[in-house]
């Protein structure tokens, strides 16, 4: 919520022409580790700049600059504390920002009158819309009752107003008073954030394309590539992603690309973000993990940067924030895949379920569950599946050969487990039912099934930006990546190419460097190797074809 509502203040870059460059050369490097996110050691460059006696003017500015880091680093009460004496200077000429910053230090500690007393001080236009936003964000889920009482006081609020008509359309039933308010409230509407003083977007004078790869390699610990082993499967990502990088400089892309391993550690990442090209990057690939994921998010929302996680298919991100986006399909896009296709090709509406542990077929169940209704299907069973209970899953469904009372007319298992995979397999592969299975197109690659040779095709694939493995430009990819690194791709390696061929054909110099523009613009389109990609209007790939074997090739319906 900081982030959101600090944008105004991101960008804050007071000049004092009074000083020699060398004077000011630790005040304007804390100015830009804060755009960073090391707020500490940002603080600690701005403490001498405090004294007014030596400073003057400039202490003002990095009194401001000190409590801006303070409360980024959620230290409110010192933020509070070192904002006090600022305000006090009634005519310092950036008494707005100041009013503004200690409006979200009292909103932060749950003090709502203090904060919307603070805003009402505030003059400039530009920071009204952002404080008006801010006051939405905070009271939203304010009492009721504190609201409707206070709406003389802070009617000029625009957040406060909007905040309350969301409540009270929430309501069931309104009391005559809550209409009476309501009907005076209405029409109020916020104005949008003008986040173009954010960051403006640079001119590509020259037309390169700048791309930063922030990824995992030592996920399980360690520095540097003498301990990337074999078979890590970011350095299998990579090597895909290098190799389109390559075909595509020989195409006559001007790419301009730098790799950076976060080593799965947050810390590390602000520190990544302290190298300069970042303030040119156009887009970034990575990170991977959660806990890297909200580190990345706030320095791409900041500076309006779009970034992709490479691999996940959980979307509990997207929502948070705008520029995040997944080269997979969501687990919403999955869920909606999977109902569409059932729904024009599988009869039947009784659906069971099994799913691992993993975070993503958790979510991915529940979100079937959730969606069931809709479709107008039923769920009969919905059950964690394990390599030791799989046989009686099945069992409990009734699922025997020649047996026609099956308790479900369509079987979705998800999960990447072999250990689950193998029974599975060998379940089907004797038994004479023709119930549909669907499965992730993970299964695929496991060299102990050859689905070619079951008597009744029923398994499905669930399409994960699934390869089309009976292409020629698939075969001529593996042979040309075998040519250059001696064995062939794995299927990470796969993905990693079909990433960065992605991003290569979206922006460019030819298409513009305006990653969302270009992306609606395009709509459904081929993959470089793949079934497909579709991205308007949406932040993950929700192409999700079910895929079938036909003759020993696999078709989309």
């Amino acid at each position: 919520m900081k982030s959101t509502f600090l944008l105004f203040l991101f960008v804050s870059l007071f000049f004092v022409e009074s000083y020699a460059q060398d004077q000011l050369a630790s005040y304007n490097r804390a100015k830009t580790l804060i755009g960073y996110g090391n707020y500490k050691e940002a603080m600690d460059l701005l403490r001498p700049y405090l004294d007014e006696t030596q400073f003057g003017e400039l202490s003002n500015y990095a009194t401001y600059h000190f409590a801006h880091a303070a409360f980024l680093n959620s230290q409110y009460a010192l933020s509070k504390a070192t904002l006090m004496p600022l305000l006090e200077k009634k005519a310092w000429k950036r008494i707005d920002d100041a009013n503004y910053l200690m409006a979200l230090i009292h909103f932060e500690e749950g003090n709502n009158s203090e904060a919307l007393n603070t805003i009402l001080q505030i003059t400039d236009p530009a920071i009204i819309t952002e404080a008006d936003n801010a006051s939405f964000k905070y009271l939203k889920e304010a009492s009721l009752s504190y609201m409707v009482g206070n709406i003389k006081k802070y009617e000029s609020n625009r957040g406060f107003l909007f905040a309350l008509k969301t409540q009270l359309e929430s309501q069931t039933v309104m009391s005559s008073n809550d209409r009476s308010v309501y009907n005076q409230i209405k029409d109020v509407k916020l104005d949008p954030l003008d986040n173009t003083h954010e960051r403006t977007l640079r001119v590509k004078n020259n037309g390169v394309l700048d791309v930063a790869i922030v990824l995992p390699f030592n996920y399980t610990g360690g520095k540097g590539v003498s301990n990337i082993g074999a078979g890590n499967f970011i350095f299998d990502l990579y090597q895909g992603i290098d190799f389109a990088i390559k075909g595509a400089v020989k195409e006559g892309v001007q790419l301009n690309v730098k790799t950076f391993d976060t080593e799965r550690n947050p810390s590390k990442i602000n520190s990544i973000f302290a190298d300069p090209f970042f303030d040119q990057v156009d887009l970034i690939i990575g990170p991977l993990y959660p806990e890297e994921t909200d580190v990345v998010a706030k320095f791409a929302q900041k500076n309006q940067i779009p970034f992709i996680n490479p691999l996940s298919n959980v979307d509990d991100k997207l929502d948070a924030y705008e520029f995040a986006y997944l080269f997979r399909p969501s687990i919403s896009s999955i869920s909606e895949g999977v109902f569409e296709y059932s729904r024009k090709f599988i009869q039947g509406k009784r659906i069971a379920i099994g799913y691992s542990n993993s975070t993503r077929d958790e979510q991915l169940a529940k979100k079937m569950v959730s969606d069931a209704t809709k479709y107008g299907f039923q769920i009969v069973a919905n059950q964690e599946i394990t390599d030791r209970n799989i046989r009686t899953f099945f069992t409990d469904l009734n699922l025997r050969s020649g047996n026609a009372t099956a308790k479900a007319d369509i079987i979705i298992i998800l999960s990447d487990d072999p250990n689950v995979a193998s029974p599975t397999f060998g379940l089907l592969e004797s038994i004479s039912g023709n119930t549909p299975v669907m499965v992730m197109d993970t299964w695929l690659f496991f060299n102990f099934a050859n689905f070619e040779m079951l008597q009744n095709q029923n398994f499905h694939f669930i399409s994960n930006n699934t390869i089309r493995f009976a292409s020629s430009q698939v075969e001529e990819f593996r042979e040309a990546f075998f040519e250059e690194n001696q064995i062939y791709p794995s299927l990470n390696a796969h993905l990693g190419y079909e990433l960065m061929n992605w991003v290569t054909t979206t922006i460019n110099s030819s298409k513009g460097f305006d990653f969302r523009k270009n992306l609606n613009e395009i709509g459904r389109s081929e993959g470089r190797i793949s079934y497909g990609l579709d991205f308007r209007n949406s932040r993950n790939n929700k192409f999700v074809p079910i895929l079938k074997l036909e003759n020993g090739i696999l078709e989309e319906k």
